[in-house]
């Protein structure tokens, strides 16, 4: 069977409304057995999308509005979507993020947005629903190429004192990649496979808010989102074009992943703990 032609059980898909994100949840409509969606929005406001899905035969569709810039959110929607999910998640891919603003925003935990929605909210949301996956599961992450223009800067990962909207996303994506890698270390003595790509340059609503109206429709980067979810490859593959490429080589220096390490586990811990409790 083609990565085309390949059925999913339970699936979750964290930025679902929008994108490649909702290119993606389209093209799941016909291939999930239950899906559950996740946005920023009310449902109410994704009624019209929601309707699509069911009308193009989705057997299962379900909303988790979760705002990631709010980490007391997302430990929510992870709670919601472990209620939906009883019988264990098979595909976990984490598409959510937002664009590098044009100034600077700080989210109500005290963190540069871009770093939280795009790097700590996914690895938050991942680790509360890692118990809830079932055997043989795999979780896709969504990088970008981009993580390859920057370098980590622990001693300003908020970008309070040099502050760019590319820098800020470059930096979240080279957060996601490099987590991403640290997550499959940590998943591989178990069925699970992580895989994280790059989509490629998609005209979405994000990449139009730093871009401009460049790249190809978003279906486009949907097909990649679910070749990476669909492809045999090893645990821990980074995927650029549906072929394993290298990441950047900041990914692989074992200081940057032992300070990552540190970094997230330190703004993380609270909120894992809160949810145990």
């Amino acid at each position: 069977m083609s990565t085309a032609d390949r059925r999913f059980g339970t699936v979750v898909l964290t930025g679902a409304t929008s994108g490649i994100g909702e290119a993606t949840a389209r093209r799941l409509a016909t291939r999930a057995d239950t899906l559950v969606l996740h946005g920023p929005q009310r449902i109410d406001e994704v009624a019209g999308l929601l309707r699509d899905l069911r009308a193009m035969g989705a057997p299962r569709i379900h909303y988790v509005g979760a705002d990631f810039t709010r980490l007391d959110a997302v430990v929510r929607g992870a709670r919601e979507v472990q209620e939906l999910t009883p019988d264990g998640i098979d595909l976990l891919i984490n598409n959510a993020g937002v664009p590098g603003a044009a100034d600077r925003i700080v989210t109500p935990d005290g963190y540069e947005r871009t770093l939280q929605v795009n790097a700590l909210a996914p690895a938050l949301f991942t680790r509360l629903l890692v118990p809830a996956v079932a055997m043989g599961a795999r979780i896709v992450n969504v990088g970008s190429s981009a993580h390859r223009v920057e370098r980590f800067h622990f001693d300003d990962i908020d970008l309070r004192g040099d502050y760019s909207p590319v820098a800020a996303y470059a930096r979240a994506k080279l957060a996601m990649v490099t987590w991403s890698s640290l997550l499959a270390e940590e998943e591989a003595q178990t069925t699970t496979t992580v895989v994280v790509l790059c989509p490629g340059l998609n005209d979405t609503p994000l990449s139009a808010a730093m871009m401009g109206r460049i790249g190809g429709s978003p279906s486009h980067g949907a097909a990649r989102v679910l070749f990476a979810a669909a492809a045999t490859v090893p645990s821990g593959s980074y995927l650029e074009g549906d072929r394993i490429v290298a990441a950047s080589p900041e990914v692989g220096r074992r200081r940057n992943r032992e300070l990552l390490t540190e970094l997230f586990w330190s703004r993380l811990r609270p909120h894992a703990a809160r949810a145990r409790s």
